[in-house]
């Protein structure tokens, strides 16, 4: 007979968001201010740069939730990178947050849109920020943006 092995792990629950809107633009690096916490955890943001600094020696499921008032009709994307600048692609553990305007066969508009943008690192040895790579000009990022991390030694 055998059985599922699963490994037991502690576990912190973290949440930043912010205290107030940020305008942002093509380029903008998305920051948070304010941290709620389980208690006993290693995440530090920068409040000025958004810089997420993470422990190498633990395990993380970090989703922010993005909410964005667009000035104009057009397209969005906020992707998680290195803290360089340096892209990061979905084998290094990024999934964007994105609305996109596409046409259906028939040519009607309709939106294709994730409002989360994931990361999902073991051990990670860099550290990371969310970085706007498309959005119109002086949009919004709302009070109800929220950076949700779940740390597991």
């Amino acid at each position: 007979m055998t059985y599922k092995i699963a490994r037991k792990s502690n576990c912190a629950w973290i949440e930043y968001r912010k205290s107030s809107t940020q305008t942002i633009s093509l380029g903008s690096i998305i920051t948070f201010d304010t941290k709620n916490t389980t208690g006993g955890d290693s995440v530090s943001i920068n409040s000025s740069t958004g810089v997420v600094t993470l422990s190498s020696s633990k395990r993380y499921w970090i989703q922010a939730s993005i909410a964005i008032n667009k000035s104009s009709n057009g397209d969005y994307q906020i992707d998680w990178e290195k803290s360089d600048g340096t892209a990061l692609s979905t084998t290094d553990g990024n999934f964007p947050a994105y609305s996109r305007r596409v046409s259906d066969v028939l040519g009607y508009p309709f939106y294709n849109s994730s409002y989360v943008a994931s990361l999902l690192v073991d051990n990670p040895s860099i550290d990371y920020r969310l970085k706007v790579t498309d959005c119109p000009a002086n949009s919004t990022v709302l009070l109800e943006t929220h950076l949700f991390i779940m740390e597991l030694e």
